[in-house]
C-alpha cells in the first residue's frame, strides 16, 4: 500500500500504535512531559522503526494529570529546560537503537495551541528546537510559531488534522463540544485532496478557508484511529 503524508502521536497509552503503523509515514512519540517513559518510548520507536515510520518527538508542558492539554503556569526558563530534557530523553534511545536524527518536533496539546498564538511560548519552543541540529517543526498553517521558526531558519511542515474540525480563524474546535471530531474516513479522505489540490478546507461553518498541508494528523487516541484510517485508504484510492 502507497503511504500518504499521514502522521499520529503516539506513545500516549493508547497501546494500539502496532496497528497505525502500516498507515503512518511519520509518529510523534511522547517523550515524558504529558506521557511516557523509557519503556514506552523504546517500545514505540522500535515498532515505528520496524515499519519505516519516521520518527519525532512529541513534547508538552510538564503536566501528566491534565495529560498536557491544559495550559500551564510555569516559568520560560523551567519549561525551557523541561522541553530539553524531553527530546532528549527520545533522541538518547533512537541513538542506542541506532537511529542518530529526529525527523521532527512537535508540540503536543495546550502548548500546541499556545505557540498557535503566543509570542513568547513560542520563541521559548523554537529557541529549544535550535538547540537540536537541523530539525523541523511540524506546525499550524499562519501560527505565530511557524513564523518565528522560519525568521530563525528552521524548516516547517504544515500541519493539517484529519480527524478534528476548525473554526474560521483556523483554530481547532474545542473537543469540549460535540462537533469537534471527524470520524467518517470518507470525509477525512475529502479533507486530504482538497488541502492538497486547493489548498482548501471547509471549516465548521462550510466556509472555504486557504491553507497549506505538508502533513497530515490523526491522533492515535480517536476512537477506532487505525479502522478510521484504514477506511480513510480505501475512499482515498477508490478511484484510482
Amino acid at each position: 500500500m502507497k503511504r500518504l503524508k499521514i502522521n499520529s502521536d503516539v506513545g500516549e497509552g493508547v497501546f494500539k500504535e502496532g496497528a497505525l503503523m502500516p498507515y503512518l509515514n511519520a509518529c510523534s512519540i511522547a517523550c515524558g512531559g504529558h506521557y511516557g517513559n523509557e519503556q514506552t518510548m523504546i517500545k514505540t520507536a522500535k515498532l515505528a522503526i520496524s515499519h519505516g515510520v519516521k520518527i519525532g518527538a512529541h513534547p508538552s508542558y510538564p503536566d501528566k494529570t491534565n495529560f498536557g492539554r491544559k495550559e500551564m503556569l510555569i516559568s520560560i526558563d523551567d519549561l525551557k529546560d523541561s522541553l530539553y530534557d524531553q527530546i532528549s530523553s527520545l533522541l538518547l534511545i533512537l541513538n542506542n537503537l541506532g537511529v542518530y536524527k529526529l525527523d521532527h518536533i512537535k508540540a503536543h496539546g495546550a502548548l500546541y495551541h499556545k505557540c498557535f498564538v503566543d509570542d513568547k511560548i513560542a520563541n521559548s519552543f523554537i529557541e529549544v528546537v535550535k538547540s537540536f541540529k537541523n530539525v523541523k517543526i511540524l506546525a499550524p498553517y499562519k501560527s505565530v510559531v511557524s513564523k518565528i521558526a522560519k525568521k530563525h531558519g528552521v524548516k516547517v511542515d504544515y500541519e493539517v488534522f484529519l480527524d478534528r474540525n476548525y473554526n474560521d480563524d483556523y483554530s481547532l474546535v474545542s473537543r469540549s463540544e460535540t462537533n469537534s471530531m471527524l470520524e467518517n474516513g470518507l470525509e477525512m479522505s475529502n479533507r486530504y485532496k482538497m488541502v492538497v489540490n486547493e489548498s482548501k478546507i471547509k471549516t465548521i461553518s462550510n466556509s472555504l478557508i486557504g491553507i497549506v498541508g505538508d502533513t497530515f494528523c490523526v491522533h492515535s487516541d480517536t476512537k477506532n484511529s487505525h479502522l478510521l484510517l484504514n477506511n480513510f485508504y480505501e475512499n482515498y484510492f477508490s478511484n484510482d
